[in-house]
């Protein structure tokens, strides 16, 4: 199947990824639950550990999902060129 939107379900700082990816692609998402995240604003030019998520989001927002049969496994070797850690990536 394709895949042109998805329901996005994140808890803490995975509730602060799937709400910046809604913001960054909202033509991506149908749907977002977010959980239990502290109101805090992050911008990458005032904290490096939030310019490693948002590099991380824009890795995910680039894989291809169009073709029929990819596995989790061909996911990751897709964010592996730009997402070393495979902690991560899982």
């Amino acid at each position: 199947q394709n895949f042109n939107k998805a329901v996005l379900v994140g808890h803490s700082m995975g509730g602060k990824v799937a709400k910046s990816l809604a913001l960054m692609h909202p033509e991506r998402v149908a749907g977002l639950v977010v959980l239990d995240i502290a109101p805090v604003r992050y911008t990458t030019e005032q904290d490096e550990s939030w310019n490693a998520v948002a590099t991380i989001i824009h890795a995910i927002s680039q894989v291809d999902l169009s073709k029929p049969g990819k596995t989790r496994k061909d996911v990751d070797a897709d964010l592996r060129k730009t997402v070393p850690d495979p902690a991560l990536r899982a």
